[in-house]
């Protein structure tokens, strides 16, 4: 009996076929594997907003995004700043901390370091660098005004977002609709900075989605109604700033984000 060799050229065509389906079943494994992160940021987005939420039911008012004293209703004298997750502590389970925290200081003062040190993973991404203490990739959002003086956004009656500096807003005062209002975003490129600090709180080009950021195609963001939404780099930046404004005045079409 004769056995039959196998050629060259029949070799490479079963390696060329068998790396195609190689790379088919990786790129299939890679983009359950990027969903699976997305939903998990996008979950610890919901909990971060029960805990505006919770905030603003016990307060009955929404809390600031940063606090840069002196600031009476939480005893902050001048100079001392903090973050909005510092405010938020007790609403996101870490009432030892909560407990242990002072507002009567910085949030880098000596007092809270240890403290500030404590990782808070409900305002982690997984998919983040992190840094050396505890941190956030997390924060609320800041208009600045300057972008529409040289034209690269629309004029709005308010630049202010839901959770400004030093604002107690009542969510009544969110004139475009909770729907159409950016609460809380993931930061899209910018590195993680430290939970308690107000650096927490995001500019439109620091969050702005893009490729530097952790997720592909864009970045996490919950509106001021709980609803979680994912925002596409190609989002241009006037609509952006659209739903970043609590009361700019104009409509945001549904399908532009």
């Amino acid at each position: 009996m004769t056995r039959r060799a196998v050629s060259l050229v029949e070799l490479l065509v079963a390696v060329a076929i068998l790396s195609v389906l190689l790379g088919l079943v990786l790129a299939a494994v890679q983009r359950v594997r990027e969903s699976a992160r997305r939903a998990e940021c996008q979950n610890r987005l919901r909990q971060q907003a029960l805990a505006v939420f919770g905030y603003e039911s016990v307060h009955g008012r929404l809390p600031p995004g940063a606090v840069q004293g002196p600031f009476e209703p939480l005893g902050v004298p001048e100079g001392a700043s903090h973050g909005l997750w510092a405010v938020l502590l007790a609403h996101l389970g870490e009432r030892p901390l909560a407990d242990r925290y002072s507002f009567q200081v910085s949030h880098d003062h000596p007092a809270n370091r240890p403290v500030t040190a404590a990782r808070i993973r409900v305002v982690e991404c997984g998919l983040a660098p992190g840094g050396a203490t505890g941190w956030t990739d997390f924060g609320p959002i800041d208009v600045n005004p300057f972008l529409a003086d040289i034209g690269l956004i629309d004029p709005a009656a308010k630049f202010e977002g839901a959770l400004p500096v030093n604002g107690r807003l009542k969510l009544s005062a969110l004139k475009d609709g909770a729907s159409h209002t950016l609460l809380l975003a993931e930061a899209g490129g910018r590195p993680a900075v430290g939970w308690a600090s107000p650096a927490n709180l995001l500019g439109l080009r620091e969050f702005f989605p893009g490729p530097a950021g952790p997720h592909r195609g864009g970045t996490n963001a919950v509106m001021a109604d709980g609803s979680v939404r994912f925002l596409r780099e190609t989002m241009d930046l006037r609509t952006l700033a659209r739903l970043a404004t609590r009361a700019g005045g104009e409509p945001v079409r549904g399908d532009e984000y």
